[in-house]
């Protein structure tokens, strides 16, 4: 069924033997800051950026055009009565056929169900593939496997169960129950809804009964689901009161021949026509044509941005773009800026398009009026034809970051959260189709390529514009790389990123805008790897390649996830890659120690949950302790480059603070990332609902764990000092912090328990001069996390704390579910 991650599975087992919350009495934190434990580094409070749930396409490139390069093919045909999002469903004698594969979604446009029951008789021709099923008290839908906030009840005919589940932009499995589910036959699916109480009847049988409690979702859509199962549909109904609705499916409408991201604009009495232009493509596999063929008015084509969620406009301010198209004949075509419905017109310019092929014509438009959810129109206003190959909008210098194709919010909230590191990589770079060299040059010419994440992939912003960005940022910076790409291809990497501008390659990355050799000191080759024989062969491959150039260049393992203790470094169990053996890794090694090159290896560790004993960190932990066992002497660290989580909220927030007071504690770690960097609003197509930076087309706002980073990252000191918790019963996690000089001592304190926590504290060795200490407090409930309409939700609170500090001791108590950063000076 859904995508259930290794880390959910850790988290649950983690979860189940998390102690329960009991209050506590004499609660200590001993701090000794005469001992210094080690040093650490600035760069544990980083951010993974991946164009995953469009944090780049979409999120921090500035280009506010979605389906620049028309790639997408039309959007299926409608179906009345319903809005589909992803598949392509049809309808044949009056039944419904869909072949699902990645949860495309199918909503009636009936009004909202509450209570009441909900039924459809569904068919499985065999046992092969998952599940289908109904959606419930469905909000938000868009397309993406679970883009939407509802219930789901499946069917599954191959391990003969029923399934609950709820998704909240993830899935959430609730319960399973045995079931006969028939092949071969239409089986009668009902579902009875009355306040939080859920029942599932199955042929006329009830099969599972559940309270959702508090957890229960509200009104919404009813709709139909598949995951990866070719099924049929029929005699789909509701019930909301005493009487039965039918939800008829009628044929589908004729297609608009739009590529999917656009839609078509007629106007007046216009009479027009599109196609899809395969032959001759601009770029990729089609280009968007555009026929006015008689009459008065207007045709053309619109686009609302990111999956259509609007532009954001501002009155007064420049906006600069192109388009790249080719006519027959000589024609005028209209850029435009509009409001989402076309009734209002806030800039236009005429541009004209000569006879002949492809050509660019550039264009500025400055809007007269404000629009947080506009659109951008290209339009024919007389008889004529034009073929569309590109499409670019961007706001001018005032909002892009230092000249460069980065929004500029987006950045300056970057820096505001204090991130110290980025990293450019995920499962994205897995992809076949993930090439740094199909991201230079001109990024209009750049191919589109079938992403990991979304299929129409840009190259608009690749590896370089975010090695430029950082650098311009003032982060750290470690792109990844495919770790198919040939050695030719890596070795030709280090020279366009490091050769002098009067070199072949240097040329080039002064033409894309660089001209001066980039600082890189990081690369890593792959993401979530089996690290085994066969990547070994591959890392050594492109690593005697990247070393032949930069002896320096510190090469990264793209390892993955570790959910128990390894004890024996050649035979263990618990890999989330599968591995059951260091020896791959212990190869890597020796083969860094014979070109004298450093390698480290990234490991991901789960923070979806504050729990007391978490299995990946430990499990982490153990690995550093392997690797120094069978290192032989190669030099060599340990990352986590990413802090993985399915939730943005403060329970989040917790579990990346445990996370790095634990790394902090440890101090072997240069660096640390926390995943996802950014996140669009509302736009994720999966179950990685962890955005650090939220935005949308108007602002950008933090999330809880976003401002963990903030006050780690503010209150930085390098040396890690004794500090010892006494806490029986508590859920208390305390580190401590000095400064080189001994002058500045911080504590960071996260309670993790239900209720507030009164704790002693004990400093030894360090007699505060300011009689006031600097606090910064972030809680609130687990669950709680900051909209787009109220952004200042969960903010911390920053007060001065008369510490009263007497021998050394004071006594502060800490609201539950918090993290608190003391400073004393």
């Amino acid at each position: 069924m859904q995508i259930r991650s290794f880390f959910g599975i850790i988290t649950v087992i983690s979860a189940l033997f998390a102690p329960n919350v009991v209050s506590a009495d004499n609660i200590t934190i001993d701090v000794h800051a005469d001992r210094v434990k080690h040093a650490i580094t600035q760069h544990l409070t980083g951010a993974c950026i991946e164009d995953v749930n469009h944090e780049i396409y979409g999120g921090i490139y500035s280009q506010m055009i979605f389906g620049e390069s028309f790639q997408e093919p039309p959007p299926s045909p409608a179906i009345k009565g319903f809005i589909s999002h992803g598949g392509l469903w049809t309808v044949r004698d009056a039944e419904l056929h869909v072949n699902a594969l990645d949860g495309p979604k199918l909503v009636s446009d009936h009004a909202p169900v509450g209570d009441g029951a909900v039924g459809v008789d569904i068919f499985f021709a065999d046992r092969a593939g998952e599940d289908a099923g109904l959606i419930l008290r469905v909000q938000r839908p868009r397309t993406g496997a679970d883009a939407f906030t509802g219930y789901e009840i499946s069917l599954d005919p191959a391990r003969q169960i029923v399934r609950l589940g709820r998704h909240r932009n993830n899935f959430e499995l609730i319960r399973e129950a045995r079931c006969d589910v028939p092949v071969g036959r239409w089986v009668p699916l009902e579902v009875r809804l009355h306040g939080s109480t859920i029942e599932i009847l199955v042929d006329g049988k009830s099969v599972l009964r559940h309270d959702d409690g508090p957890r229960a979702l509200s009104a919404g859509a009813v709709g139909l689901r598949g995951w990866h199962k070719q099924v049929r549909f029929r005699n789909f109904w509701v019930k909301p009161g005493d009487q039965v609705e039918r939800l008829a499916f009628e044929q589908p409408e004729q297609p608009t021949n739009v590529s999917g991201m656009w839609r078509p604009v007629v106007r007046g009495k216009a009479a027009g026509h599109f196609a899809i232009a395969t032959e001759r493509p601009f770029v990729g596999a089609q280009s968007q044509e555009v026929v006015f063929e008689s009459g008065d008015g207007e045709v053309g084509v619109e686009n609302q941005g990111l999956n259509r969620w609007g532009m954001s406009f501002i009155a007064g301010k420049d906006y600069d773009g192109y388009a790249w198209m080719r006519a027959e004949k000589p024609v005028t075509l209209i850029a435009a800026m509009e409001s989402r419905d076309g009734s209002q017109r806030f800039a236009e310019q005429s541009l004209s398009v000569a006879a002949g092929d492809w050509q660019r014509v550039e264009f500025a438009l400055t809007p007269n009026a404000s629009d947080k959810a506009g659109r951008f129109v290209l339009s024919l206003k007389q008889p004529g034809a034009v073929t569309i190959g590109h499409a670019f909008l961007q706001p001018g210098e005032w909002g892009r970051f230092k000249g460069l194709p980065v929004r500029r919010d987006v950045a300056e909230g970057l820096i505001k959260q204090g991130i110290t590191v980025l990293r450019y990589g995920g499962s994205m770079v897995n992809n076949a189709g993930y090439q740094w060299k199909k991201m230079i040059g001109p990024r209009d010419r750049r191919p589109p390529y079938a992403g990991m994440w979304y299929r129409y992939s840009s190259n608009g912003w690749g590896i370089a514009d975010f090695m430029a960005f950082c650098e311009a940022a003032g982060f750290e910076y470690v792109p990844a790389f495919n770790i198919d790409q040939t050695p030719q291809d890596m070795a030709d990497f280090i020279d366009y990123a490091k050769s002098p501008a009067d070199s072949d390659w240097g040329r080039k990355r002064a033409a894309d805008g660089h001209p001066q050799p980039f600082t890189l000191r990081y690369m890593e080759l792959g993401n979530e790897e089996r690290v085994d024989e066969t990547y070994a062969q591959k890392f050594e491959a492109l690593a005697a390649a990247i070393w032949a150039k930069d002896p320096k260049m510190i090469l990264v393992v793209g390892d993955f996830a570790y959910g128990r203790v390894i004890k024996d470094p050649f035979m263990f169990t618990g890999a989330a890659s599968k591995i059951t053996t260091l020896a791959a890794h212990q190869r890597i090694l020796r083969f860094a120690k014979q070109h004298d090159g450093e390698v480290w290896f990234d490991v991901h560790v789960d923070t979806d949950h504050p729990v007391s004993t978490n299995a990946s960190l430990n499990g982490m932990f153990s690995f550093i302790d392997a690797l120094a066992r069978i290192a032989e002497g190669a030099r060599h660290k340990v990352v986590v480059f990413e802090l993985n989580a399915g939730n943005h909220a403060q329970r989040r927030a917790l579990a990346n603070a445990l996370a790095i007071n634990a790394i902090e504690r440890d101090g072997r770690l240069p660096i640390v990332t926390s995943a996802n960097g950014l996140q669009p609003d509302g736009q994720n197509d999966n179950g990685w609902d962890q955005g650090l930076l939220f935005l949308d087309p108007s602002q950008v706002w933090l999330q809880p764990p976003g401002y963990v980073t903030q006050m780690l990252s503010s209150t930085y000191l390098p040396q890690v000092l004794e500090c010892d918790v006494t806490a029986t019963g508590a859920r208390i996690d305390a580190v401590a912090r000095r400064s080189e000089d001994g002058k500045k001592l911080v504590l960071q304190v996260v309670n993790t328990g239900d209720s507030a926590t009164d704790v002693q504290i004990n400093l030894a060795g360090f007699t505060p001069v300011n009689a006031k200490a600097n606090v910064a407090e972030l809680s609130g409930p687990l669950d709680a996390v900051n909209t787009a309409a109220s952004p200042a939700t969960i903010t911390p609170r920053h007060t001065q704390w008369a510490h009263g500090l007497t021998d050394g001791k004071t006594h502060r108590t800490f609201p539950p579910h918090s993290f608190t950063v003391i400073q004393f000076e």
